[in-house]
Parts: structure tokens; sequence; C-alpha cells
């Protein structure tokens, strides 16, 4: 082999350090990511091995090293030697105090005039980690709904809620651009929401929800997720709620109306 041979055998070459392969790993991890917010991918799942991801999204060893280094810099992956890696455990749960949060109302006692917009309504198969927090056989109809609130215009919030229909039936017929979530669940149940646990989590946005909070991807965001019960102790709703950064969660929970 020449010199000349060897030196642009070199240059076709792309190290996995080159911007585009940056970009390929950071889309990696966005994928990835969301496979994880989106429980998908519930805590401790051994998620593929890198060579069926190298195999699956045809990327070298390298880059898919650096996306999964990502995620577990992140606190979402965890490996474990000899074993592969995991998606790891939330946070600490705790509970919330007596009253779940309810952010139409708390938007409404700031005086802050608000547009819900429906991005998403329909009815799907439980996963299996919803289905043991609303109690319910994992496959069980859930409605699942996204929404994004808006003030003057910018989204401040970002709401993924999973909700029992078994418990609440006709709930999926409503309008949520107008009724809150809270309103509906207690009109069709005909019982009064409660109690909540929270748990409380600081993560990266991600692709998906930064363009959703209108945010950069790699922005630090508040996730807030809830379990809410209703007054005979029955669970009826799992969630989501992500904050854009700049926004917080002060003083008492408030509860529905």
């Amino acid at each position: 082999m020449t010199g000349t041979d060897r030196q642009s055998r070199n240059e076709n070459k792309t190290p996995d350090t080159s911007p585009s392969n940056g970009t390929r790993y950071n889309q990696l991890a966005n994928v990835l990511r969301e496979r994880i917010y989106s429980k998908e991918w519930a805590p401790h799942t051994l998620i593929p091995s890198e060579h069926m991801l190298m195999k699956d999204f045809g990327l070298s060893r390298g880059t898919v090293r650096r996306a999964i280094k990502v995620l577990v810099d992140e606190g979402l992956l965890v490996q474990r030697h000899g074993k592969g890696t995991f998606v790891a455990e939330p946070g600490i749960t705790h509970a919330a105090g007596v009253h779940p949060i309810s952010f139409a109302a708390s938007l409404r006692a700031q005086g802050m005039d608000f547009v819900t917009n429906v991005l998403d309504k329909r009815i799907e198969p439980a996963p299996a980690e919803i289905a043991e927090a609303l109690g319910i056989e994992p496959g069980s109809d859930v409605m699942f709904m996204r929404r994004v609130r808006t003030v003057e215009g910018e989204p401040v919030i970002c709401q993924e809620s999973w909700s029992n229909l078994k418990e609440c039936p006709g709930l999926f017929d409503e309008d949520y651009t107008q009724a809150t979530l809270f309103d509906a669940v207690e009109r069709h149940s005909g019982r009064k929401i409660q109690v909540s646990r929270i748990r409380y989590s600081a993560r990266i946005a991600g692709k998906e929800h930064g363009q959703l909070l209108g945010c950069d991807e790699s922005a630090a965001v508040l996730l807030l997720e809830q379990t809410i019960y209703l007054m005979d102790g029955a669970p009826i709703e799992w969630s989501h709620t992500w904050l854009k950064p700049g926004q917080s969660v002060v003083g008492s929970s408030i509860s529905g109306d």
C-alpha cells in the first residue's frame, strides 16, 4: 500500500468526535430519552445491547456509547457490569400534602389568562407501569392526553396524563380546551378528588419536550409525576407535568374545585 493509499483510507474514516457524528449520538440520545419519558421503557428495563442499537440505527459503537453516556450522566440510565444498561429508578417519592396540584386552578389564582391546547387525546391500552399506578390490569383502556398551556402565547406547561376510564366513564367525550381534567373527573365519577402523591425530578427537556415548551433541548426542566386519588382512595389519574425553565411550584398545593 502506498503512502497516498494510506492517506486516502485514513481520510475516509470519520471519527465519532466529528460534528456529523456528534449530531448522530444526540439524535440517538433523544430517541432513547423519549422511550423512557413515554414509559415505553419502565424503570429497571434492560435496554437493547450496544450491538442491537448499532444494527437498528446503523451507527458505530462509539456513537452508541456516547449516546448512552449522555443518558447515564442525566440519571436516566444505569450501567451494571456484566449485566447491561437499565432504565434507572426515578427519584425519591414523597407525599405532596393533602391536596393534588391543579395547574389550571393555580394559574387562575395568579390572575393569569391561559389557553389550553390539546395536542393528543386517545384511548389506548395501559402499559404495565401505568396500569400498576392506576390499579388496573395491563392492557385496560386508559385515556392518554397531552396538553400544552400557554400564557400570552408562550408555552409554560406541558401535561401528559393517563386516566382510569373504569372509574370515570364518559371522560373521553369532554372538550379539554374548555374543561379542566379535574372538573371532568369529578363530574363523571361522582366523587371528589382528594389526595395525590408527587415525585419531583430535574430533567433535560430533550428534543420533543424542548419543542413543546419552546426551550432548548438541553435545557434543565422540572418534571412533576403525580398520581391522583378520589375520595374513596381509587386512583384516577397518573400524569407528567413539564414546567418550562423559569417556572416554579410555590407554596401549598391547590385542589381542584
